[in-house]
């Protein structure tokens, strides 16, 4: 019994190890000749990364591959796409695709030369070839993801490139359309959808049906994804259109905030930067929109500056012209459309590009239907087709530039003219201080010359009859003094008036002269002590503005004497560059701003009435008991 169970127990041993043999044979052939080098489901999870702009992600996945050339490429692919041109090219290698290459290999080396060509070489066009090379590929193949990713590679050509009426990308819109299958297939429907209908005319109507699908998907998708920058984006573009300054200014910045610094969403932040410039010219705020327009200049496409400079040239313009610098906001135009006839010549060397990309191929396909002679004759006709198709395309650029041109011409007449009316408003004005000063010079001669020289000889008449009256009456002396007294008061009044009224500007002395000696001359009249201080005043203003600020200054101070009780006046005159700065402070009894009515107050309201037809500033600071403070700044014009 020993003997049989240690034999049962061998021969148990050997099949075990025989079995274990056999099962280690059987996963090595199962490793070396069944398992795949890259599968399908691997590819289709790498271009889902990429649609989702999750290039990190999508390298990962490339690391995956067994195949050294592939996973080059394939990572390759994902850095070109997430650069989008923001790095030099050289950091790419470029290997053109062979017809030995296994269709995944020709895929993604065909769809890098076309990127390439697209973000670094545009005047060569070949990024319409090989996108379109690469999706007759896909559809030869029969892979739906691939079809896709070539789709988007086209819908991407057409974005970049097309800013006119044009359906030439409908045919691959809806294709893409046709093969969605998820959430993400869905997003790039609605969102290439918008872009397309964004630059096209009198289509509103179907954009503005897109937006409850936008907003669905704004609330699906993942908060950090770099999507909900197409979103946002799109969003704002919509509240803009419909004047919703508050929503789109929102949208705006949450699509520039999304972007981060991503280099492959320097459009977003780019475009939302000039927006937020024009919207903030709407609402007269310059320093803003000169903010923005910096912030645009940092994100200035590497790939393509010439588009970038053309658009900050004609949104510079914009905010020149609303700063009414006509002649920065013409030479800003002026660069601006230089750069536009660059661009659409570009433009249209791409178009051809494409005609001969589509020819080409119509002619490799009817090779093998028809005879040499039908060949040559569809050759001929299909390339005068072309030739009659890009001539009326360039007849139809030429007409839109003339008509450009002349829009741009009628706009520089408009700002000719609105200057010119400036101009004529201006010296109006100066026309009228100038009738006002004589007015005044013709009053105080009158008040001096009659009304004084009256009450002066009235005095004298009353003396002598005081002297010759004998022995009067204590009553009657002291009636006749209370009147001598009260006519001594009216004529230092009417003197002090005459003066005050006729203090004005000497045409060879200037205005500070004029002030000083007014001031002298207020201040021994009236126990009132003026200070007159200045600085930079040495160079004479014009007369008329001269003659306004004079009057200003001299209704400041008849108003101190008037109401605020004071003992002490500072007058401050100060010229700066581009403007002139007059603060008049007293230590009177000061008032109550918020008490004060223009119709109650009609020197206040009359000198900020003047001072704003300068385009100046007034502003009033008063603290009761305590005393006011009167500032005035007035921009001077350099004709």
């Amino acid at each position: 019994m020993g003997f049989v169970s240690t034999m049962q127990g061998k021969l148990c041993e050997s099949y075990l190890s025989l079995n274990a043999i056999t099962l280690k044979c059987f996963l090595l052939f199962a490793c070396v000749v069944l398992w795949p080098k890259k599968s399908v489901a691997d590819i289709e999870k790498y271009i889902l990364h990429l649609n989702n702009l999750q290039f990190n992600e999508a390298r990962q996945e490339a690391n995956l591959e067994r195949n050294s050339l592939l996973r080059f490429e394939m990572s390759q692919l994902a850095d070109i796409l997430f650069y989008e041109g923001q790095i030099d090219k050289n950091k790419f290698r470029e290997s053109p695709a062979t017809d030995t290459d296994e269709p995944t290999l020709f895929l993604i080396r065909t769809l890098s030369q076309g990127y390439i060509s697209l973000f670094y070489d545009r005047e060569r066009g070949d990024a319409y070839k090989n996108f379109y090379e690469a999706y007759q590929h896909a559809k030869k193949v029969g892979n739906h993801s691939m079809i896709k990713m070539c789709l988007l590679a086209l819908l991407k050509y057409y974005k970049f490139e097309i800013f006119q009426n044009s359906n030439y990308h409908l045919v691959y819109l809806k294709h893409f359309e046709s093969l969605q299958s998820d959430s993400i297939d869905h997003f790039w429907v609605i969102i290439y959808k918008m872009i397309f209908l964004t630059q096209t005319f009198n289509r509103e109507d179907e954009y503005f049906k897109l937006t409850p699908a936008i907003d669905a998907i704004e609330h699906t998708l993942n908060p950090e994804s770099p999507l909900l920058t197409y979103v946002f984006y799109e969003k704002a573009l919509q509240f803009d259109i419909e004047k919703k300054t508050a929503e789109a200014v929102m949208y705006y910045h949450k699509a520039i905030k999304q972007a981060k610094d991503y280099p492959f969403l320097h459009y977003h932040r780019f475009n939302g930067a000039l927006r937020l410039m024009l919207i903030e010219i709407n609402k007269k705020k310059y320093d803003s929109a000169r903010l923005y327009l910096t912030y645009a200049r940092h994100e200035v496409n590497i790939a393509d500056t010439l588009t970038s400079n053309m658009n900050l040239n004609f949104y510079a313009a914009f905010l020149m012209k609303a700063e009414k610098k006509y002649d920065s906001a013409f030479y800003f135009l002026w660069k601006g459309n230089l750069q536009e006839f660059q661009v659409d010549f570009r433009r249209n060397t791409l178009e051809i590009n494409r005609l001969n990309v589509e020819l080409e191929t119509h002619e490799k396909e009817n090779a093998n239907l028809q005879l040499k002679q039908e060949e040559t004759w569809l050759i001929s006709a299909l390339i005068m087709l072309a030739l009659l198709m890009m001539t009326g395309y360039l007849v139809y650029k030429n007409q839109q530039s003339k008509v450009k041109m002349r829009l741009q011409e009628k706009e520089v007449q408009a700002m000719k003219l609105e200057k010119r009316l400036k101009d004529e408003e201006i010296h109006g004005i100066d026309l009228m201080i100038e009738g006002q000063e004589k007015e005044r010079q013709r009053m105080a001669n009158d008040l001096h010359d009659h009304l004084g020289s009256t009450l002066a000889t009235l005095k004298i008449y009353f003396q002598n009859l005081k002297i010759r009256q004998k022995n009067p009456e204590t009553e009657q002396n002291e009636w006749f003094q209370k009147t001598d007294d009260l006519i001594k008061e009216a004529y230092q009044k009417v003197r002090s008036i005459a003066h005050a009224s006729y203090a004005g500007l000497d045409a060879q002395d200037g205005l500070l002269p004029a002030i000083q000696n007014f001031a002298v001359k207020v201040s021994n009249a009236n126990n009132l002590s003026i200070e007159v201080e200045e600085n930079g005043m040495d160079i004479r203003l014009e007369n008329s503005l001269e003659i306004t600020i004079f009057r200003i200054i001299q209704e400041l101070i008849t108003n101190i004497i008037k109401y605020a009780q004071a003992t002490e006046v500072f007058i401050h005159l100060t010229r700066h560059e581009d403007s002139i700065n007059v603060m008049v402070e007293d230590n009177g009894v000061g008032f109550d701003l918020t008490q004060i009515k223009p119709r109650e107050t009609m020197g206040l309201y009359s000198i900020q009435k003047r001072i704003e037809n300068l385009s100046g500033r007034v502003t009033i600071d008063s603290i009761l008991q305590k005393g006011t403070t009167v500032i005035l700044d007035i921009p001077l014009r350099h004709d």
